[in-house]
């Protein structure tokens, strides 16, 4: 059980948590006719709405599960693995992070979105967040502020190699994660351009926190959906375009996580 860093955050004494997440979903999953010892898959992907989560699991054959009712469990090249609907915003997908670490999820392949902060980053292209500006509040229940926030494992790398096979463009790098879309200066979007941050989301540093934090391995992709260095905020969302590139992320995630598969031991008990 991880307890805060010593000093920082907690200054009242003992820093072990209350709630354990391990203990607490083993808890829940042996309620009633359940199994404690059910486990989730190690290699879990997800997303945060449904044209992004529903492909993944079309190919994987998921249904629902009795560990989560968000999680589904399917089949990908003889390998069992899950499928997770995540919800928006830091806080609650830390939540869900750290529940399906607690059942046992090891490496997690995420699909969500983003804003592009400069030219050259167009609606429709991927981004592939592997480190983050922290300015949502959850992270900092885990790391102090100077801790940076990263994602550039065997996840990270394996979405990027998958990108190199989509029709659409791809960038790897820093984003900015905020828990304010309507709070984004024209002046920090600028600033943050030019020092080289390619978009702005709701979660990918308090994801990427956590999963260090936890021991678990992260990859996570965002597709493009508005450009948020332009004044007149073009955007495609909820249209038809959104939900195909939505789509072709999903395909991304698939390629990457058989190539995880083909790569590492997979047992998860």
């Amino acid at each position: 059980m991880a307890g805060s860093p010593s000093g920082w955050l907690n200054h009242y004494g003992d820093s072990t948590p209350v709630i354990d997440p391990e203990s607490h979903m083993r808890e829940l999953a042996g309620r009633g006719d359940g199994d404690a010892l059910a486990r989730c898959p190690a290699l879990v992907m997800g997303g945060f709405i449904d044209p992004m989560v529903a492909p993944i699991a079309e190919a994987t054959g998921a249904v629902d599960s009795n560990l989560k009712p968000n999680l589904r469990i399917g089949q990908l090249d003889g390998h069992r693995v899950g499928v997770a609907n995540v919800p928006v915003g830091a806080s609650h997908a830390s939540t869900l992070l750290e529940e399906l670490i607690g059942l046992g999820a090891r490496t997690l392949l995420i699909a969500g979105a983003t804003g592009a902060l400069r030219p050259g980053i167009d609606v429709g292209d991927h981004v592939i967040a592997t480190n983050a500006l922290r300015e949502e509040g959850t992270s900092y229940h885990y790391q102090p502020p100077e801790h940076p926030a990263r994602a550039d494992g065997p996840a990270a790398r394996a979405l990027i190699e998958a990108a190199g096979f989509s029709e659409h463009a791809s960038h790897a790098g820093r984003v900015w994660s905020t828990d304010a879309p309507y709070r984004e200066f024209t002046g920090k979007v600028q600033r943050y351009g030019k020092d080289g941050v390619i978009g702005v989301d709701m979660e990918a540093s308090a994801l990427m926190i956590v999963s260090e934090f936890r021991g678990a391995d992260l990859g996570l992709i965002l597709t493009v959906s508005d450009l948020v260095y332009r004044g007149d905020w073009p955007n495609i969302f909820g249209t038809d375009e959104y939900r195909a590139n939505c789509a072709d992320m999903a395909s991304i995630v698939v390629r990457a996580a058989r190539a995880l598969l083909a790569g590492k031991d997979t047992t998860d008990g």
